[in-house]
């Protein structure tokens, strides 16, 4: 039996993948391969389309979270107010900087409760981090006045929430600075590592500009590189190659939205109900990373019946990032955050699913139950 894919990074077009071949093409025979004329049209659409004055490419989504948080100047002495409920590299970027991760719970639809948010404030806070997970909006006006109130920075990791919004205001552009992934997995995907860096602060984008390139004020367009250093620094440039296979998904994006929201709403209506789902909030476009579920059964058996039946599912974020190794010393209590971690999943989503297999996902899951 063929086996549904959780995800498949393969290119199905012919047509799609010698576009993306011949603009790679240009791009070498240009020479113009680091922050050259790609990279400025990806910087541009991507800031236009989420809505805010600054959009910086960078090597990653982790790069992209790294330097939002230096570009706040977070160090050592510092504490940051997150989910455990999140990909690693959300607390190891706090970690990175010299802060220290605070992790509170989330509510059932995965995201930061930010109902406990306040009561984790103190004289070491200096910024709250909601990671929109798998593309699912956090309450972040609630959040955002929290964040005003205590004088705090705000910082969005949306590496799952491109093209997710709240009351038509988009991810990434609630905050003073937010972080987007952009590798293949992702709805608006390159073909290797990417990143992005959103602001609506010129100062704040300046130093993100320096800190992507070794903390100087290097310019590949002016052809001006130079030693003369004002932040300590690597490098976490976007390189053009990466560039012009975004500028060329972006292209894409409104299909793939599509048919990625009516693989959602066939799920969200026959699935049966014995399987808990993310809920939206009022007037939210979900981002569409993933789809994932509550088992309320026995997962490991869930999983197998899944195996046997030739459908692909994948465990998100676990162990949670507050009882990884490295963080599992601080002091943390997240009852629902681990009881989401031990039973949910995510299934096949994503656009190359056909409708017949859309429709056997269902009625196997449904035959489970």
């Amino acid at each position: 039996m063929k086996t549904i894919k959780f995800q498949n990074l393969k290119i199905q077009s012919k047509t799609y993948k010698n576009l993306i071949l011949n603009n790679i093409s240009k791009v070498l025979d240009s020479g113009d391969l680091f922050l050259g004329d790609e990279v400025k049209k990806f910087e541009k659409f991507t800031s236009q389309f989420i809505q805010v004055k600054y959009a910086l490419g960078v090597s990653s989504g982790s790069s992209a979270l790294y330097l939002a948080l230096r570009s706040l100047d977070i160090g050592p002495g510092d504490e940051v107010i997150t989910t455990p409920l999140t990909w690693i590299i959300t607390a190891n970027a706090i970690a990175s900087v010299g802060a220290t991760p605070v992790f509170i719970d989330t509510s059932d639809d995965f995201n930061i409760n930010s109902d406990l948010i306040e009561r984790a404030i103190n004289k070491k806070t200096k910024a709250i981090l909601p990671m929109h997970y798998a593309g699912h909006m956090c309450k972040m006006n609630h959040i955002k006045n929290i964040a005003k109130n205590y004088n705090l920075f705000l910082i969005e990791d949306a590496a799952q929430a491109f093209g997710a919004s709240l009351n038509g205001r988009m991810a990434g552009s609630f905050s003073n600075v937010a972080a987007f992934s952009m590798n293949p997995m992702k709805v608006l995907n390159g073909f290797g590592e990417n990143g992005l860096v959103t602001t609506n602060s010129f100062r704040l984008h300046n130093k993100i500009k320096m800190l992507r390139h070794a903390g100087t004020k290097s310019d590949y367009r002016k052809k001006k590189i130079s030693n003369d250093c004002y932040h300590v620094s690597l490098n976490h440039k976007m390189d053009s190659i990466n560039a012009t296979a975004l500028n060329i998904s972006f292209s894409n994006f409104k299909k793939k939205k599509k048919k990625l929201n009516n693989i959602a709403k066939y799920y969200d209506e026959n699935i049966n109900n014995k399987i808990i789902k993310q809920k939206l909030l009022k007037g939210e476009v979900h981002g569409r990373y993933a789809y994932p579920i509550l088992i309320v059964k026995n997962r490991a058996d869930f999983i197998h019946y899944l195996q046997k039946k030739g459908i692909d599912s994948r465990v998100f974020h676990q162990p949670l990032a507050s009882n990884s190794p490295v963080f599992k010393k601080l002091k943390n209590f997240t009852p629902v955050a681990d009881y989401l971690s031990k039973q949910s999943l995510v299934i096949p989503f994503n656009e190359s699913l056909k409708n017949s297999e859309v429709t056997y996902i269902v009625k196997t899951i449904n035959k489970f139950f």
